[in-house]
C-alpha cells in the first residue's frame, strides 16, 4: 500500500566487485567522500558510525552553496543490505525524513547487482534524487573500477 504524495527513487547498477567489497564502500567514510556526492557537487566531510542507530552526516558544496544530509543507520546486514534515514538541510521541509535502502545481490563472477531505493520522498524531490542516485551509482562503479577491477568484475592486473 502506498501513501498518497509519497514516492520512491529506485536505481539499479551492476558493479565490478563482490557484495562484501561494495558493502565496505557504503560504510567507509573515506570511500563515501570519494563517490557519494553527485558531481559537480563535492563531499567536504563524511561522518559515519556504521552501527544500528549510528549517525551518518555528509557535508556538501555545490556551486558555492554549503549544505548537509544526515540520518541514522537503520539496517546493516553484511553483505546484502545497508539502510539509513536521509534528511537534507536544503529541502523545503528540512525536518522531513526519508529512507534509503541499498541492496547488494551477487551476480556472476565477482559482480554485484546494487539497488538503491530512496523511499518516503515527496513528489517535488523525486526527479532530483533519481538523477543524483544515478550519478552516484556511476561514480561508485568508476571508483570500483579504479580499484583494479574491470567492468565484468575480473581483476585487471
Amino acid at each position: 500500500m502506498s501513501t498518497p504524495g509519497v514516492v520512491s527513487a529506485i536505481v539499479e547498477r551492476l558493479l565490478p566487485a563482490t557484495p562484501d567489497e561494495v558493502y565496505d564502500e557504503w560504510i567507509d567514510p573515506d570511500a563515501l567522500l570519494e563517490w557519494m556526492c553527485p558531481r559537480p557537487a563535492r563531499c567536504l566531510k563524511v561522518e559515519a558510525e556504521p552501527r544500528l542507530g549510528g549517525r551518518l552526516r555528509i557535508d556538501i558544496e555545490d556551486a558555492g552553496v554549503h549544505f548537509y544530509v544526515h540520518g541514522t543507520y537503520t539496517d546493516l546486514d553484511r553483505p546484502s543490505r545497508v539502510g539509513f534515514t536521509w534528511s537534507c538541510s536544503t529541502w523545503p521541509d528540512p525536518t522531513l525524513t526519508s529512507q534509503v535502502l541499498v541492496t547488494l545481490v551477487p551476480y556472476g563472477l565477482g559482480q554485484t547487482l546494487m539497488t538503491i531505493s530512496h523511499s518516503a520522498l515527496t513528489p517535488d524531490l523525486l526527479e532530483q534524487h533519481l538523477y543524483g542516485w544515478k550519478l552516484i551509482a556511476g561514480q561508485l562503479q568508476a571508483a570500483l573500477q579504479h580499484l583494479g577491477r574491470s567492468p565484468t568484475g575480473k581483476p585487471t592486473s
